[in-house]
């Protein structure tokens, strides 16, 4: 799978718009703008937690993941923090923002 070009898309997750209850390794995330509640394993709701206020792009996302998980950053890591953030783009828990 190819890389997004620098100037790529942006991921942008507001703290204000959900609560979350941890316990053991999942995560209950309740979305205030939705109204819905998730059911997220341990690493989506880190990277949801990690997410910063302002719109970040895919490559600062992986690296900063990396780094938490101690994980070096890879094609096959980068694919799979692009899956999660696709996934917590699509439950409306992280916005994405056209490059």
């Amino acid at each position: 799978m190819k890389e997004p070009a620098p100037g790529g898309d942006q991921y942008l997750s507001s703290a204000d718009t959900r609560i979350v209850a941890t316990w053991g390794a999942e995560s209950s995330v309740y979305c205030r703008r939705t109204g819905d509640t998730h059911l997220l394993s341990i690493l989506p709701a880190e990277l949801l937690a990690m997410l910063p206020a302002e719109p970040t792009d895919l490559g600062t996302v992986t690296a900063r993941m990396a780094r938490l998980c101690a994980q070096p950053v890879t094609p096959e890591w980068t694919t799979r923090i692009r899956s999660m953030l696709d996934e917590l783009v699509r439950l409306e828990l992280v916005d994405r923002l056209p490059g």
